[in-house]
């Protein structure tokens, strides 16, 4: 979507309804991404696994474990987890999405719980409850205060437990999308990297697509805020947690920009010719045994 106008912090009082927005965005597109391509449902339901190898791979073993799910969506990593032994739980702030979780979860009897939740106002219902905590994939975009984050995930893990996250890098958010990248000089920003705690406002376009299904134009409004990984880091340290690993990827999950070229892996890479950059990051901290 292109962004509307930049609104100074004067305005701020004006996103007090983003949450809401953002939320009806995503009981409006739950039910087209469930019937997607991208998403794969169709073979997870057949016993295949939609995990990306590699945050299979960097969050590791899981069985026996006890699992919070952050950001979702309908579940369907959520139900990924437990199929590989994990006691599940997922939170999200659409109840399109939740429902569509519970559901396949009775379909496709797999043991979890699903929570409607905003993951900013979870309370104290998660308190110390879990091993793992878990979100991946363009989930920080649609959070304002990385502070609150960071302190209900420390909040939710137990001692000793673990948080994992992958994420679009905000080198990779920050490129221009008006033209192919096919060279170097194509790669430039066209979004901000800092943020200021005051979301772009993203105003529905007719050419405008859906990063899962290209046939689906949302008309509903939603606000993205930006981050830079030093507040995502330093949130999380300054919750108490420890960081124990942060790695960056010259990949990313689907064609998140015109000239992007998909490899064997089927990820997406900038194409032959075209300066590196990071695409994706993850972060592993853990919290402090008592």
């Amino acid at each position: 979507m292109a962004p509307g106008r930049r609104h100074d912090a004067a305005a701020i009082d004006r996103f007090r309804d983003a949450y809401a927005h953002n939320k009806a965005f995503w009981d409006e597109v739950t039910p087209i991404h469930a019937a997607s391509d991208y998403y794969r449902l169709d073979q997870f339901r057949r016993g295949e696994d939609v995990l990306h190898d590699f945050i299979v791979e960097e969050v590791g073993d899981v069985s026996g474990l006890s699992m919070l799910h952050l950001q979702c969506h309908f579940g369907l990593d959520t139900l990924n987890w437990a199929r590989k032994g994990a006691e599940v739980t997922g939170v999200d702030i659409s109840g399109a999405s939740i429902e569509r979780a519970r559901e396949l979860s009775t379909d496709l009897n797999i043991p979890a719980s699903f929570v409607q939740a905003n993951v900013l106002k979870m309370g104290d219902r998660f308190d110390a409850a879990f091993d793992r905590v878990f979100t991946s994939i363009g989930a920080l975009c649609w959070i304002g205060d990385l502070e609150k984050w960071g302190r209900a995930i420390a909040r939710a893990l137990k001692p000793g437990g673990v948080f994992y996250i992958a994420e679009f890098h905000p080198v990779m958010d920050t490129l221009q999308q008006s033209m192919p990248i096919t060279e170097s000089s194509a790669a430039y920003p066209g979004y901000p990297y800092f943020g200021d705690g005051i979301p772009l406002r993203f105003d529905p376009e007719g050419d405008d697509s859906d990063y899962a299904e290209a046939s689906f134009t949302s008309e509903e409004t939603t606000f993205e805020w930006f981050h830079p990984i030093s507040e995502v880091i330093g949130a999380l340290i300054d919750a108490g947690l420890v960081l124990e690993r942060f790695l960056e990827h010259p990949f990313v999950t689907y064609k998140a920009r015109q000239g992007m070229v998909q490899s064997e892996d089927g990820l997406w890479r900038l194409p032959p010719g075209v300066v590196p950059l990071p695409l994706m990051f993850s972060i592993t901290t853990a919290k402090p045994n008592a």
